[in-house]
């Protein structure tokens, strides 16, 4: 008989128990190493801001797209940052990418866009005009004004005649669409087949039904399947990044909670499930922006000449979008798209952001659960 079998024979009822409770102390402890040996920074790291050098990086390496937001809010700018922007999308050219769903959006929309900017140019005008003809146009009693004031609300109502026209002409002769094309040569996804836009669809309701981002926001204003729109071009963006590898820098004015994460109308970053599962997915990287951030982040991270008064332009835009999004949660129906702040607080936040909660690009999906490196045996 082996020592240890004496040893085991001779061992008293509470010396075993004792035995046992040690030997299970010791394989538990060997599951605990196992447990807590991952890295919290790799594991959750898209709840916080990324280093700069991994920014600065993806700005280097990366691809870039825009979502169709981005493309149609040029239309609301001035001729000077409208000229920026495009030029900082061009310089940008050999590495952008354009999921097929968002360039079918901006192409549907891009004449209501303009027409709604003519009409704004419209109503401005009206109002000045009756603005003349009720208060300065009877002589009878004050305001009086002086000649060269009433030339200056006649110069204002012709600037804003020009401009109109200017704009008009978009609708069939368009610079700025032209540009936008040149870019995007070549550079378009697929078109899905008819049997895989079935199945974006099916995935996207599924998706909706648990308010998994992003897109779920727009079953608000939208029917289906217009509203799995976001969906599916956040699909098709991860599928190009598993295509060519490469991670992406993504610009959006979208600015629901169904792309960012808002606490207490509070922009803080995008959605951490959607950097999340962009990472899992495609194990690269994505940066969100908005377009005001994107220009901040191209003046930290290019030699790009990014003028303050168009950031400032650009914020003044999104502000407005944030507060036509409240006005619409107070009064259900009203046209403005629902959005917030840009990413990060956006004007609050003087730093752009993108890579996590805490900065500026999230991911998640179907599976909120985050990716182990060790899973536990």
């Amino acid at each position: 008989m082996s020592a240890l079998a004496v040893g085991i024979v001779y061992l008293l009822p509470s010396q075993v128990r004792k035995a046992g409770h040690w030997a299970l102390r010791f394989f538990e402890g060997r599951r605990t190493i196992r447990r807590y040996n991952a890295d919290m920074r790799k594991q959750l790291g898209y709840w916080f801001r990324k280093p700069e050098e991994e920014e600065r990086s993806l700005w280097q390496t990366g691809l870039f797209s825009f979502d169709a937001s981005v493309l149609l809010n040029i239309y609301a700018y001035s001729n000077e940052t409208r000229d920026e922007l495009i030029k900082l999308i061009e310089a940008y050219a050999d590495r952008v990418r354009l999921p097929y769903q968002f360039g079918l959006e901006y192409s549907r929309n891009r004449a209501t866009v303009i027409i709604k900017q003519v009409n704004n140019y419209l109503k401005a005008d009206k109002d000045l005009h009756d603005f003349q003809t009720k208060h300065l146009e009877p002589k009878r009693e004050h305001p009086h004004l002086s000649n060269e004031s009433v030339e200056a609300i006649k110069g204002v109502r012709d600037d804003l005649s020009s401009r109109r026209k200017e704009m008009e002409s978009f609708i069939s002769t368009d610079p700025f669409a032209d540009r936008v094309l040149n870019v995007f040569e070549g550079k378009l996804g697929p078109i899905p087949a008819e049997e895989e836009l079935r199945q974006l669809h099916t995935d996207a309701a599924a998706r909706y039904d648990k308010n998994c981002p992003p897109g779920y926001a727009d079953l608000k204003d939208k029917g289906t399947p217009d509203a799995y729109g976001d969906y599916i071009g956040w699909s098709q963006l991860i599928e190009i990044a598993k295509l060519e590898q490469k991670g992406f820098v993504l610009v959006i004015d979208d600015l629901k909670e169904d792309w960012w994460l808002i606490e207490k109308d509070r922009t803080i970053g995008p959605r951490p499930e959607l950097i999340d599962e962009f990472l899992r997915l495609t194990k690269q990287q994505i940066w969100i922006y908005t377009s005001e951030n994107f220009l901040r982040a191209a003046k930290m991270f290019t030699d790009a000449k990014i003028r303050d008064e168009a950031i400032e332009e650009v914020t003044q835009r999104l502000a407005s979008q944030r507060e036509s999004a409240n006005i619409a949660d107070l009064k259900p129906g009203l046209d403005e798209p629902k959005s917030l702040s840009s990413m990060n607080g956006g004007p609050e936040s003087q730093k752009p952001t993108g890579g996590s909660v805490l900065s500026s690009s999230f991911t998640s999906g179907d599976s909120a659960k985050p990716t182990t490196s060790d899973e536990e045996e």
